[in-house]
């Protein structure tokens, strides 16, 4: 009966922590813009129990599809913060990092904004991962373990000019054969 309660015990501990867990992502998850656009994506932390003092992260993304324009931390981080180290032709931060003395944070809450320009056609993750350096702390001075979830950006390569003259003379001719006919 002892291993019973135990096991119990344990299963309730594991759901409890689960329905708990802190994430790092990025938002929207899915974006599509056309070659040219500027747009940005929140990264936001959800779920966090304890009030957090600060954490940071690293990102990549595809340096052929998007460049960063970019990153704006909010001004509720107040005590130290840094947009990382960019490295445009690998197309990866390091070290993004925010921290606040006055007003611990918890719950759900916005960690940084990135601002891209879509510069190629194709499909680009916006990968997050755990940066070493500047860990997710809380108010009792402990790492929190974070998963991270990673975005994606699908671009649209902008119709040239020849294809949509070509497709505007093909309209033409076609509501011409209509009134004709």
């Amino acid at each position: 009966m002892k291993l019973h309660h135990t096991l119990l015990a344990s299963v309730t501990l594991l759901a409890c922590l689960t329905a708990h867990a802190q994430t790092v992502s990025v938002s929207p998850p899915h974006t599509n813009v056309t070659v040219g656009d500027s747009f940005s994506v929140d990264i936001l932390a959800t779920g966090f129990p304890d009030k957090i003092f600060g954490g940071g992260f690293n990102l990549a993304f595809d340096p052929t599809i998007l460049k960063l324009d970019g990153i704006v931390i909010p001004a509720s981080w107040e005590f130290a913060v840094s947009t990382g180290l960019l490295d445009p032709a690998a197309g990866t931060v390091s070290d993004v990092y925010f921290n606040t003395f006055s007003a611990p944070i918890k719950g759900d809450f916005l960690t940084a904004s990135l601002k891209f320009t879509a510069i190629g056609g194709g499909t680009s993750g916006i990968a997050l991962s755990e940066s070493p350096s500047f860990p997710f702390g809380n108010e009792f001075a402990n790492a929190v373990a974070v998963t991270y979830v990673d975005g994606n950006v699908a671009v649209v390569p902008e119709p040239n000019s020849l294809t949509l003259l070509l497709v505007g003379i093909a309209c033409a001719g076609w509501a011409t054969k209509r009134r004709q006919g």
